[in-house]
């Protein structure tokens, strides 16, 4: 015969149960609220971390991204990171600022699909460009130096019995003008040879603070920019570098008619100038552009233009990119340039802040 349990012992088994429910209960909500706090730390992690992050199911479906407001621009090499046929390593893209910035893409597969990581290495990626850029100017520099030494010399005497051949036929106007272009081309020489010892020689610089807005003013007014150019200056009052002006402005010089040259024979001529202030490790800098719109510079040429004697315009040295280059070396800058054939051309000047 089967034994009941008595009532007292029901109630206490089942208060029992009840209480054990409702701890589990507890349990439960505090897990699930500690989950929900783990989940937000996470969202709020991986928003402010500088990676995209985008996570792909088996069939290419978007499951989660840090970046739902997009990333303010376009690649220019393939589809965005997510989609199909996205290319890996590093990537070129456009921000909706005009800036160009390289991207590091990576992806790593998963049981139920990939996670996708994208950084942007633009710093990184100038930095090792510029420093490629420095060792090979350097050599070609030491080499440049030993043959303008060795130049020197003759074209001294060259210019001396070509100035006396001048005054010796000044009674014989034909001969005397053919002396005269002698003479011209030996001081073109002389020209070529003096460029050519400043750009191999070290440059120490006197670093001072100097407003970026007058500095280029002051420039502008001694270039005699021709009348039909409109010159527009949005650099903020608050712009400065710390820098050595006489040097910067043997840069600003050259970029200036660099940029005239380019807008030879355009419609609606233009040098724009604007500054945006930046951080580079800690310390405040000013980023200063240079755009016009001008005929623009090829991309293979565009690989070359700070190579010495390497010039896209008739007449040239090819000596003023490399000298401004190095110039911005000296003073820890970065100095990088856009072009597009056809469309014109930025030029970005990198340097530290005067405050």
């Amino acid at each position: 015969m089967t034994v009941l349990p008595e009532p007292q012992q029901l109630m206490e088994a089942f208060a029992a149960f009840t209480q054990a429910s409702e701890q589990l209960q507890q349990r439960y909500e505090s897990l699930q609220g500690q989950l929900g706090q783990l989940g937000n730390e996470l969202q709020t992690v991986l928003e402010t971390v500088p990676y995209a992050i985008w996570v792909v199911g088996p069939g290419g479906e978007l499951r989660f991204t840090n970046r739902n407001r997009g990333l303010g621009g376009t690649f220019q090499d393939g589809p965005e990171p997510w989609e199909p046929g996205a290319p890996l390593g590093l990537r070129r893209f456009k921000g909706d600022d005009g800036q160009d910035r390289f991207m590091e893409q990576e992806s790593r597969p998963t049981d139920t699909g990939q996670i996708i990581s994208l950084r942007d290495v633009t710093e990184a990626h100038l930095r090792a460009e510029q420093a490629t850029r420095e060792e090979r100017l350097q050599a070609m520099g030491l080499m440049a130096a030993e043959l303008a030494h060795e130049i020197r010399n003759p074209l001294g005497s060259l210019s001396l019995f070509s100035g006396m051949l001048v005054e010796d036929l000044q009674h014989m106007p034909a001969q005397a003008e053919l002396a005269h272009h002698i003479q011209d081309s030996v001081q073109r020489l002389n020209t070529l040879v003096a460029n050519t010892l400043t750009f191999s020689r070290d440059i120490t610089p006197k670093p001072q603070v100097f407003a970026l807005a007058e500095f280029w003013e002051s420039v502008r007014r001694g270039t005699s920019l021709p009348e039909d150019v409109a010159w527009e200056n949005r650099i903020p009052p608050a712009a400065t570098w710390h820098a050595d002006p006489d040097l910067l402005r043997q840069v600003a010089v050259n970029l200036i008619q660099n940029g005239l040259r380019a807008l030879d024979g355009r419609p609606f001529p233009r040098l724009d100038l604007s500054a945006a202030r930046e951080s580079v490790g800690g310390r405040p800098h000013w980023r200063l552009t240079l755009e016009d719109n001008g005929c623009g510079i090829a991309a293979d040429a565009l690989a070359r233009i700070f190579d010495p004697f390497y010039t896209t315009f008739g007449g040239g040295t090819g000596l003023g990119l490399a000298v401004s280059h190095r110039i911005l070396m000296a003073h820890s800058g970065l100095m990088n340039i856009e072009s597009s054939l056809g469309r014109g051309t930025k030029v970005h000047l990198r340097l530290p802040a005067g405050a």
